[in-house]
């Protein structure tokens, strides 16, 4: 592949969310394949001690990428973790000989233009069975599990470990320095910026806890409401894994990519409430409360919104690096 290609890979690769939109990744060029490695400067030291949500994040940007090779008309070979004595070497894509790409995938990809986190309300309406049962195809191509919390008790279940999760997470000063490290007020190649984190009218609210980015240097005051708000229950996806090592992670970080582009593909969007599977205790709590035989990595609010992308992502020259020899 000549360096343009190269660098349309890694431009569409960059597109995959991450944590915090930390995009904890970097690419290398070795003859015929691609490296994908993580960028541990960007690892949150708080939140993500155990690399857990780096690997999520790269997983999905080694998911973005392989679409973006096979679109281009190239076979494709991801392996996982290929070297042991090399611990940020997190994946390899081996770029094969000419391979005409499906209808489907150059949908998915399109589809990587549009997909944005949404984290304002979202219409009453839910996700249709179609659209689920392509979101638990997709997940199990890569070797992963989705699940809807659709039974009252599982919902009651996520809801109270969410609340106690984000209170947990909020009251630790630690947590809120290294959140607002990541915070952006004005157009950033990286971070959240304020244009992404749109402002709830009054009188709705959604009945699970979402993530406050604007935790500062003291626990948030309780909201007053004027009047009872009109309570918002959106469909909860949880993107899980039979195992929970680092090559669990990335499949899972590439069924969460595949899970977003099947369902912007259908016009849904999505919010993570990741701080459930933030700490292992209530992560654990909620593997147990679901009685789930493999680990949950990432539960999803999903809907149809009304936002746009508005996040940023850095440039190619930032993170490729091409012609490296090995």
């Amino acid at each position: 592949m000549d360096s343009e290609e190269l660098r349309l890979i890694t431009s569409y690769a960059s597109l995959a969310p991450s944590v915090h939109n930390t995009q904890p990744w970097q690419f290398a060029v070795a003859g015929h394949t691609l490296e994908v490695r993580a960028d541990v400067e960007r690892q949150l030291s708080y939140l993500d001690a155990s690399s857990r949500l780096l690997h999520l994040s790269c997983g999905a940007a080694i998911e973005f990428a392989r679409l973006a090779v096979r679109v281009l008309g190239h076979a494709c070979i991801v392996r996982l973790v290929p070297r042991a004595d090399e611990p940020r070497l997190l994946a390899t894509l081996t770029i094969g000989g000419p391979d005409q790409a499906s209808p489907m995938e150059r949908q998915l990809l399109e589809a990587a233009l549009r997909r944005y986190t949404d984290r304002g309300p979202y219409d009453d309406k839910p996700v249709p069975s179609d659209v689920i049962d392509r979101m638990r195809g997709a997940a199990a191509e890569v070797g992963c599990w989705v699940r809807v919390l659709d039974r009252p008790s599982d919902r009651l279940q996520a809801t109270i470990l969410l609340q106690k999760a984000e209170e947990i997470e909020v009251g630790d000063p630690r947590y809120r320095q290294e959140l607002g490290a990541w915070r952006r007020t004005g157009r950033s190649a990286d971070g959240i910026p304020a244009r992404a984190l749109p402002v709830w009218p009054q009188n709705r609210v959604c009945d699970v806890a979402l993530r406050d980015f604007d935790a500062d240097d003291a626990p948030p005051a309780e909201k007053q409401w004027p009047e009872p708000p009109t309570v918002e229950r959106d469909t909860l996806v949880l993107v899980g894994s039979e195992g929970d090592d680092r090559v669990s992670w990335l499949r899972s970080g590439r069924a969460l990519a595949a899970v977003l582009l099947a369902a912007t593909d259908a016009g849904v969007v999505a919010q993570p409430l990741g701080q459930v599977t933030d700490l292992p205790a209530t992560r654990l709590q909620l593997q147990r409360g679901l009685g789930l035989l493999g680990y949950p990595q990432l539960l999803l609010r999903m809907g149809y919104g009304h936002g746009w992308p508005a996040t940023g992502r850095r440039s190619v020259e930032e993170t490729l690096s091409l012609g490296l020899n090995r």
